[in-house]
């Protein structure tokens, strides 16, 4: 049985959090941006036991969570390599955004599967295939609706066009979920669904 590479990592991270927690563009994004992350963090912990994800979920998550710490603290919309890339590709367009919310469904899947295994059996494979891509449409349309809500809430300003990270795009929700669906669907196509490597030891 495998040693869990998940203590490691955890400290990995909060050190990497903690360095990009001074002084982020906004300070109530940053805010709203980590409460969802910390929750999901302080339930990874609470549960860490009882989950007894392989290595591979967890190093899924940790890069995820590194993804999110970073649009966290400069906003999606302004991530210096978004900049970067949009410039090498001669676009206006920070794609940033639209990377993490295709990766929230590439990265994340396999987790999400693991802990379903725990307590779901599905008919065939194609069934697990769907139910999981639909469930992570449903969470990136669960997640645009929480950005509405904070627009809402703050009204317009720039920090709120900000954290929204629309560009301009009227599209842009639409198109963050099908990217969510889109790369837990092709993270299921290439790695396939079988679950590999053994419960770690922890």
């Amino acid at each position: 049985m495998k040693h869990s590479i998940a203590p490691p990592l955890f400290i990995l991270f909060i050190v990497f959090w903690l360095l990009l927690a001074i002084n982020p563009l906004y300070r109530n994004i940053w805010i709203a941006e980590n409460i969802v992350l910390l929750m999901g963090i302080i339930y990874l912990v609470s549960s860490y036991k009882s989950l007894a994800f392989t290595n591979r979920a967890y190093m899924l998550i940790f890069l995820f969570c590194i993804l999110q710490t970073v649009g966290a603290h400069y906003t999606y919309a302004e991530v210096p390599l978004g900049f970067w890339v949009a410039d090498w590709l001669d676009i206006q367009r920070n794609h940033y955004d639209r990377l993490v919310h295709f990766m929230f469904g590439f990265l994340l899947v396999f987790p999400v599967r693991e802990i379903m295994n725990k307590t779901v059996k599905f008919a065939n494979q194609q069934m697990e295939i769907l139910i999981l891509v639909l469930l992570f449409l449903g969470l990136g349309g669960f997640y645009e609706i929480l950005e509405w809500l904070y627009a809402l809430l703050y009204e317009h300003s720039e920090a709120t066009d900000s954290f929204l990270g629309s560009q301009g795009d009227i599209w842009d929700a639409e198109k963050d979920v099908l990217l969510a669906g889109l790369g837990a669907w092709l993270y299921l196509l290439v790695f396939k669904t079988k679950s590999e490597g053994k419960p770690n030891v922890h």
